[in-house]
Parts: structure tokens; C-alpha cells; sequence
């Protein structure tokens, strides 16, 4: 099965690399640079902090360690310039999305390539086969990190060829240091934590019964029921067993409380050793992750061990070794928007009934809000488990040798190994799959096995002539391996609840086994004259088997840089001076990162399964058509900018402005219909254009011996836009599935993901005869204009909005202060400009669609009625009326709200022990501290009741600000202390 098998279906927070700019001993001598960590890349091929060409930012060590964070990508959250976060829920291990400078390509997920100490590990999307979602770089402890290097421009990416066009964040962990003495480090920090941002207030058990009763008096036309009174017509509601004939009379089932935990509780410590003699250094770390989430039941367990051990053999040898272990324990449960979620159906049950029947038995009556008998929320979570264990080594080996005087040969052998088990165990009585029986229990077991290996070999020439001509030349090749391997066995008739297939009547099994393959040759040179001008060119050919008979790619950038401080007509208000500029093509393959999307170019045919969702007639067809022309996207991309510092270098600024056309972006070609086999095949048929400007802010206001004051600020603008697609329009229909998206859609001229859908034009105030609209209907605008309305919405057409759920406008914003051995320091995110969609509208607010689920209590205080005594005619909200017949609860603009929003990200108040304690204990450092993060979320539409930076996934563009009510974004509270001696 190629499917899951779901149902559904602060620390001081500084940019150590923002001004790694060359400063001026003199105007006549050669530049002396700051001691700032070189980017390295591949094959001992650095960006040299002195002659900065591309554009990238470092973030720094301090902002990883003790996070409690699970994974590494919510940390740059805010803190890169031209980098997005959202998350697709806040349960720990689940997949995030992250964009560097806007989205590339139509296909694929849009997040950048991550490297961690060379081993390219692939793009953090979604590998889980009966997990909703997993998130490989959870397996990697932040606290073993030293810096992260985000690489956004072609002459910084350009190296990663295929799988660097979205960007590239390059991870190095901690290592020792020669020459010193061993240190041991420890750090411990626990945090509770609750939602960050959530407005939803779900109707009480009174609010309910008067919004039913409401309910049933705009209804008595359909109901054939004549009501003189609003009692009575509550009385109905409550005495019909279509209604609620059954309550008790006392229930109020807070049904969000039954599921949820009140608060969570996260728990990190951390112990390291680290130092080195005169020709070896290491370092050895462990860490210990739990955190136990919001869902009752769900938690995860990490446990990391992380090693870097370096020898210098002689002045000509180098060599080196790092290794990543991590074991997580992970536990959830069932996703997506459908009745067997419990987070999703805790917001949908009647407040009228109970968990439990007077037997104590779980109550399986549930009404609309769990149609399915076996789908309460509380049995769910007490009587299902999906249990994962995911085993990953990172480890790579790398050696420097300079066999004669300036040539240097460089090899790098990097591999990530992932073993996964996921276990999914249903006990009777809950059918979440339709196959099943009342009387026999789901079992599932899958084994997944990921292996990558990449080996990189370059020889380098390095020399200066004459102290002016500084040049660097570098040849070599680089072959990576992907294999993925899965195991399944499922069966539909467990009899017991211990999870053995003996204890069942039948099973099924399948296995599949795939892989892809490139190979690549490059070559770059650095040429510097004088300190001042630096021109960097490359030049890559990449070979992948993903592709058709057009395998094979040439990709290059160019780039250059000029230290005007270097210039004698500089004036003295410059403390530092760099412009640049860069272009280059880069050669991309949406998919080949994602597995089941490998073989694009094959005709493939398939055999009708009959296993898990019901009786099909095991036919066979052609499932996809292939394309053996399929051939690269090429992605154009052009970087000007700027570093500058002023007043000895208390303000700087860097400034980026970026052009990025991809062409022949892959997509649908859709064949005629009258070939009655599949429906579309890919082909590179689109175009995709990203422009947008970056600028960073770094000022120390005020720096005396006893207090300092330290911004950092980062904002940028971006748009993506679609400049041409092989058909006008494409629209991505369906309501639940992770690849739709039926509010948005694909047009040349049109912003990647731009809103397509029916203009909500509100609720008529009153009777229009003449277009058969009545007071307290819903309306939309028959067109753009917005001139006419209709309360039938097949009579209005859908409009372009102008918005799609991308950010124009991303900023953050740092301050620190250290006051003697007291540092203060917090982070502010914002986002801006963009629309976010609400994907459970049809379940917070139906319009009376589903009678007995339960609503938020705008439903009640917030919508039209004529019910005496409860008379509403200037409500926000249509007229609920029982089938909701015209519809108002599906998809139109009704359900998009402005996701602007700014977030106290994170805040921290620390307090360092001096020198004396220092001297007394030989501690070389104790720090205590309090940390928040997530802690307040302003959002400007004052209707927006959920989480705006959302995703319904990681794995495709299309869930970007798609808002499905899933374990939410959290909100930590947490107290630490780190040791060193």
C-alpha cells in the first residue's frame, strides 16, 4: 500500500554572521577580518567571512541549547531574514514548513535542503507511513548544534545543485577545541506549557440549548412545525430523538477538557565533554528530550548521544569524525479532519452528552458530532495507540591533506541511517476503518528502513602571489544514494487486544523497495585582488536518476564583491563597506526528495487493493502515464547587496534585494480525455517568479562597563508569482484530502496559491423580493464588482483575491541587555499581508447543517434570528436553518481571515554567577535562568480565532495557512540552570 494508512481521511538571540564584513586597519594595508566561524560547504570549499559574495546569515549556538523545542527548524522561526515558519501542529515530531525567499516550484514540499556536518539529510518532509506526520530533523539535538548557516542566494547554493534551489541550512555540531584542558558541561531545563493561541470558545451545555432552540424556530418550515413560542421550540429540540430526545437534563461535557491534558510538561538535560591536546580534540554530548503534549496519551522521548573527534597527524593531515545517534519514543494519534481525531471531534460533540453511560461503559451515541458508533474521542485515545520507535545515525568522516605546497585534497563520507517502527493498535469496537467489524480490532505494523549516503572528493589550489592575488581553485565530485524500504502487515480481525498477529484470522502484507541516485561534477574559483574586489564562479553538472532521458544538468553562478574599505576615497563614517552582487542558474527536481515520486518518468500500472477501505473489484489500470521528457527545472537567480557598518560598527546593515525565475517547473500536463487512462502526467510546463528585498539591523545603542544594550532586527518583503502554466486555471477541489485546497488555485499571472473562491458579501438585512433574497440570508457577490448579490451561490462566480497565505512582509526583532552579570533579552516575530483559512469552518460554524454537533458561540451570539426574545438582526452570521440548504458553510471568503499578527517569541531572564564564585568553586560558569517562548500572539483581524502560522502539512505548498484543528502551537514556560567546569 503506496499510501498511509490514516483515517481520512532567550537566550541572547544575535546573528553572529550578519556583518561578516572585512574591517580596515588602514586604507593601504591588507584587511584585517573578525573572528567569525567560516561557512563550510562541501570539499573544504568555504565562504570566507573577509570576502562575503553570497547571501546567507549564521545563526548562533545560544539560541539551540536547552530549547524546548523538539526540532531545529521552529527555532530559526524569526530569526532569519527571508525565512517562513508555519507548523502543522504542535504535538512534538510533527512536520513543519519552512521557505527561504518564497516558493519554487509547483510540485513538492517547498522546504530548503539541511546538511548537518555534510551529510545532506534530505528536506525534513514527511516520511511516516501510519504517524499523521514525522518530521526527520527531530531526530537531531539542538543542543548539539553550534551554529546554523542559512544559505539563500545562487553563488551561496550553487554547490547542492539539484536539491539546493529552495535554499540550503547547513548545521555544524559542537566540536573541542586543541590545547585545552577537558571541560564538562551540564544543562537542565523543565517548562509547562498550554496553547499559544486559540480563541475558539465552543458553546456550554446552556448556550447550546438556546442556540437548538433557535434552531428549531428558523426551521419550522422545513420541520412542518408550527412553533408560538421560542420554549417551545426549544422543548422540541429537546424531546425529538432526531435532537437531543435523550438528554439527561445535568450533562455538560466539556469534551476539549476530556481530551486534552490541562498543561504539558517538557524536560531537557544535557551533559557534555569537550577539549583536546595539541594534535586531537573532541567533544562527547548526550541529551535527554521528553515532552509529554497537550493530547492525553501522546508523548515524546529523545534520547541523543552526539561525538566529534579531530586529529591533526601532521601540519599536511587532518582528519575527522562526527556522529549523531538519537532513539525517540514517540506516541500519538489519529489525524487529519475526520471523526476518529480526537482533537477534531472533541470541538464537534454535543455538550449534551455524556462520556460515559450509567454502566460505565463509553458512550458511543455521540449524534452528527461522531456519527460513527466507536469514534468517542475519550474511548479513542484509551483504546488505540499508534506507537513509534525511530532509531537515526548521522555520521560523517572527513580528511584534509595537503600533498605539496598550496594543493589540498579534501574527501567527506556522509551517511543518515533511519529505522522506524510505527505500530497502530485498534481494539474492538471502534471501526476507523471502514473493513472492519464491531467485533474484531485493527492491527498494523510497519517497518521502514531510510538509507542515504553522499561522498564528496575535491582538490583544491590556494595561493597568494605577490600579496595581492589571493586565488582559490577547486575541482571535484560528489555521489549520493537514496534507498527507502518499507514493510507493512495490517490485519482487520485482531481478537485480542495484545498487538501479535497470531491473535488474528487473517493478514495482509506488502513491501516496497525504491531508490535514486546522482552523481555530480563541479568546479570553483575565488579570485581576490588587493583585499578588494572578489569574483567567485562555479560551475556544476548534476546527473539524477529521477528524470527521463534528460538527466543530465549544467548549472552555474557567478559573483562578485567589492570592500570599499579597502578604498582610499572612503570617509571616516564607514566603519565597514561590502557591496556584491551574484547570478546563477541552478537546476532543481521538486519531488525527488519526497519517496513514491521517484519514478516519475515510468508508465505504471496498478492492481485495485480491496484492503482497508472496502470491497473494490481488484481491477487493474495505468496509474500514471510517465514522461520520459521530464528534464530539469532551472531556477534563475539574481542577488545584489550590501554590508555596511557605521560608527565603529555599533550600527550595521545588510541589504539584499532578489530576483528568482524558475523555469520548466514541473507540473500537471493533462493528456485529452478521450485516452481514457489517467488524467494528467508531469511535465515541465510552468514558470514561477520570486522578487522580494531582506535587510538586517544590528546597533549596540548602549555599551559602558557595567551595561550593554544589543538590537537586532530583520525584515523582509517577498512575493511568488505563477508566470506561465500550460492551462489557464487549475483548482484543487476536495474538502479533507492533504493535497486539496479548495480555496485556492493555479493561474498564470497569479500569485503562487492565490485565493480563488465565491466573494461572501455577508447577511441581508432585509427582504429583497425582487431577487428572492429574505432578511437573514446569505449572500455572496454574483461577481469582482462586488455590485449585485445572490443568496444562490450557483449564481455567483468565484473572483481572484488578490492574497495567498505566504507573508509579503516578515520581521523580527531582538533585544538584549546584560547589566552586570544580569542578562534580559526576548525576540518578537511578525508576519504580515497574507490570508489564512479556516479548514474546520464547516464544523466550528455549519449553519445549522448538523443539528446536534456542537459550534464556537458566535453561532449562538453572533447570527440572524427572528426567535422572540432572542431577536438578532445584525449579525455576522446567516440564519441557521436546519441542512443548511443553500450552503453558506462551504467554502467562499467567508472563511479566510488576515493572518497579521506579531508573537512575543521568546523571552529570557538569566543571572550568571561572577568571578569570585568562580574563583571559590572552580566552576567556570553557572547560570540560572527563565525562559518563555510563544508567549503572547497579537493578531490584527479580530475574527481570526486560530493559529496564523498553520499548515495543514509539510509535504506540498497547497496546506500553507490551512488552518485544520490539529494538537495546537504552544506556549512554554520553563526555569534552567547550565553548569561548566
Amino acid at each position: 500500500m503506496n499510501v498511509k494508512l490514516r483515517v481520512l481521511s532567550i537566550g541572547v538571540l544575535f546573528f553572529a554572521g550578519h556583518a561578516l564584513n572585512a574591517q580596515r586597519a588602514n586604507r593601504d594595508t591588507a584587511t584585517k577580518t573578525k573572528e567569525i566561524q567560516e561557512v563550510v560547504l562541501i570539499g573544504g570549499i568555504k565562504l570566507d567571512p573577509a570576502q562575503k559574495v553570497g547571501a546567507y546569515n549564521v545563526v548562533s549556538k545560544a539560541n539551540f541549547e536547552s530549547t524546548p523545542f523538539s526540532s531545529v527548524d521552529e527555532v530559526l522561526n524569526g530569526r532569519v531574514a527571508g525565512l517562513n515558519f508555519s507548523s502543522a501542529s504542535g504535538d512534538p515530531g510533527s512536520s513543519n514548513m519552512v521557505t527561504i525567499r518564497g516558493v519554487s516550484s509547483l510540485l513538492g514540499t517547498p522546504n530548503p535542503l539541511y546538511v548537518i556536518d555534510g551529510v545532506i539529510v534530505g528536506k525534513g518532509s514527511d516520511n511516516a507511513s501510519l504517524m499523521e506526520s514525522w518530521n526527520p530533523l527531530s531526530a537531531i539535538d539542538p543542543n548539539a548544534i553550534e551554529n546554523v548557516s542559512v544559505l539563500k542566494d545562487a553563488s551561496a547554493t550553487a554547490l547542492y545543485g539539484s536539491r539546493g534551489a529552495n535554499g540550503v541550512i547547513l548545521i555544524t555540531t559542537k566540536k573541542g577545541k586543541y590545547n585545552q584542558k577537558t571541560r564538562f558541561e551540564f544543562s537542565t531545563e523543565t517548562g509547562t506549557q498550554d496553547r499559544a493561541f486559540d480563541k475558539m470558545e465552543l458553546m456550554s451545555s446552556d448556550e447550546y440549548i438556546k442556540y437548538g432552540g433557535i434552531l428549531m424556530w428558523n426551521s419550522q418550515d422545513l420541520l412542518g412545525q408550527t412553533f408560538s413560542t421560542l420554549q417551545e421550540a426549544t422543548n422540541f429540540f429537546l424531546s425529538e430523538p432526531t435532537y437531543e430526545g435523550n438528554y439527561d437534563g445535568t450533562t455538560n461535557t466539556d469534551w476539549v477538557k476530556a481530551v486534552n491534558r490541562t498543561s504539558s510538561v517538557v524536560n531537557t538535560y544535557n551533559f557534555s565533554a569537550s577539549g583536546g591536546g595539541e594534535n586531537t580534540s573532541f567533544r562527547i554530548g548526550g541529551t535527554y528530550y521528553n515532552n509529554s503534549p497537550l493530547i492525553k496519551t501522546s508523548n515524546f522521548d529523545r534520547i541523543s548521544v552526539n561525538t566529534a573527534v579531530d586529529h591533526k597527524a601532521s601540519d599536511k593531515l587532518k582528519f575527522g569524525v562526527n556522529l549523531n545517534y538519537s532513539n525517540i519514543k514517540r506516541q500519538t494519534y489519529f489525524g487529519g479532519r475526520a471523526s476518529a481525531n480526537p482533537v477534531t471531534s472533541s470541538i464537534m460533540i454535543s455538550p449534551l452528552r455524556p462520556i460515559y453511560l450509567e454502566n460505565g461503559d463509553y458512550n458511543q451515541d455521540l449524534g452528527e458530532g461522531s456519527p460513527t458508533p466507536g469514534f468517542n474521542p475519550v474511548s479513542i485515545l484509551d483504546e488505540t495507540s499508534q506507537k513509534s520507535t525511530i532509531n537515526t545515525i548521522i555520521g560523517s568522516a572527513n580528511m584534509d591533506y595537503q600533498f605539496i605546497k598550496n594543493f589540498y585534497f579534501n574527501s567527506l563520507y556522509g551517511m543518515q541511517a533511519q529505522f522506524m517502527t510505527e505500530r497502530q493498535n485498534v481494539l474492538a469496537g471502534h471501526p476507523v476503518y471502514t473493513i472492519m467489524t464491531d467485533t474484531q480490532g485493527f492491527l498494523g505494523d510497519f517497518r521502514t528502513t531510510i538509507f542515504d549516503w553522499n561522498w564528496s572528493n575535491t582538490l583544491g589550489y590556494r595561493n597568494i602571489f605577490n600579496g595581492r592575488h589571493n586565488v582559490q581553485a577547486f575541482l571535484g565530485m560528489e555521489y549520493q544514494d537514496h534507498t527507502y524500504n518499507n514493510f507493512q502487515a495490517i490485519t482487520f480481525t485482531q481478537n485480542d487486544p495484545r498487538p501479535y498477529f497470531g491473535f488474528s484470522d487473517e493478514q495482509f502484507a506488502s513491501n516496497t523497495d525504491q531508490q535514486w541516485r546522482q552523481i555530480s561534477y563541479f568546479g570553483r574559483l575565488n579570485y581576490t585582488l588587493d583585499s578588494k574586489y572578489t569574483i567567485s564562479g562555479q560551475l556544476r553538472r548534476d546527473g539524477n536518476s529521477t528524470l527521463g532521458e534528460n538527466k543530465w544538468g549544467s548549472f552555474w553562478s557567478l559573483g562578485g564583491s567589492w570592500n570599499v574599505m579597502n578604498e582610499s576615497f572612503m570617509p571616516d563614517a564607514f566603519s565597514s563597506l561590502t557591496l556584491r552582487a551574484s547570478y546563477g542558474v541552478l537546476g532543481n527536481i521538486p519531488y525527488a526528495d519526497q519517496w513514491y515520486s521517484q519514478y516519475n518518468q515510468y508508465a505504471t500500472l496498478v492492481y485495485d487493493s480491496n484492503i482497508g477501505w472496502g470491497p473494490y473489484g481488484g481491477n487493474g489500470f495505468i496509474a500514471s502515464a510517465g514522461n520520459r521528457n521530464l528534464s530539469w527545472e532551472e531556477s534563475a537567480h539574481l542577488d545584489v547587496g550590501a554590508d555596511f557598518g557605521i560608527l565603529n560598527e555599533r550600527l550595521k546593515f545588510t541589504l539584499d534585494y532578489y530576483d528568482k525565475l524558475t523555469d520548466k517547473a514541473i507540473f500537471r500536463s493533462y493528456p485529452a480525455v478521450e485516452t481514457g487512462g489517467p488524467t494528467f502526467f508531469y511535465d515541465n510546463v510552468g514558470a514561477i517568479r520570486n522578487r522580494g528585498f531582506e535587510v538586517v539591523v544590528d546597533a549596540v545603542p548602549v555599551r559602558t562597563e557595567n551595561f550593554s544594550w544589543n538590537i537586532n532586527a530583520n525584515g523582509s518583503y517577498g512575493k511568488s508569482r505563477i508566470e506561465k502554466l500550460n492551462v489557464d486555471l487549475v483548482t484543487f477541489e476536495g474538502e479533507t484530502s492533504d493535497g486539496s485546497n479548495e480555496l485556492v488555485a493555479f493561474a498564470p499571472g497569479k500569485l503562487f496559491g492565490e485565493y480563488y473562491t465565491w466573494l461572501w458579501a455577508g447577511v441581508a438585512q432585509t427582504d429583497d423580493a425582487a431577487n428572492g433574497i429574505s432578511a437573514g440570508d446569505g449572500i455572496w457577490y454574483t461577481d469582482g464588482s462586488r455590485t449585485t448579490v445572490t443568496n444562490d451561490k450557483a449564481q455567483a462566480e468565484k473572483v481572484w483575491m488578490g492574497k495567498n497565505a505566504f507573508p509579503t512582509y516578515n520581521v523580527g526583532l531582538t533585544n538584549s541587555f546584560d547589566y552586570k552579570n544580569f542578562t534580559l533579552s526576548f525576540m518578537l516575530s511578525g508576519q504580515f499581508d497574507f490570508y489564512v483559512q479556516n479548514g474546520v469552518h464547516s464544523y466550528t460554524i455549519h449553519d445549522g447543517r448538523f443539528a446536534t454537533r456542537n459550534q464556537i458561540t458566535d453561532a449562538l451570539y453572533n447570527s440572524w434570528t427572528d426567535a422572540p426574545g432572542a431577536e438578532n438582526f445584525s449579525a455576522d452570521n446567516p440564519k441557521a436553518v436546519i441542512t443548511n440548504p443553500r450552503s453558506s458553510r462551504l467554502e467562499s471568503s467567508r472563511f479566510l481571515n488576515k493572518g497579521d499578527h506579531i508573537r512575543l517569541k521568546e523571552a529570557r531572564i538569566a543571572y550568571s554567577f561572577g568571578d569570585t564564585f568562580k574563583d571559590a568553586t572552580g566552576i567556570n560558569n553557572l547560570t540560572i535562568y527563565a525562559r518563555g517562548t510563544n508567549l503572547l500572539t497579537y493578531v490584527f483581524d479580530k475574527d481570526l480565532n486560530y493559529d496564523p502560522e498553520s499548515t495543514s502539512n509539510s509535504w506540498s505548498a497547497l496546506g500553507k495557512g490551512r488552518y485544520w484543528y490539529a494538537s495546537p502551537v504552544v506556549r512554554t514556560v520553563s526555569f534552567g540552570i547550565q553548569i561548566g567546569f
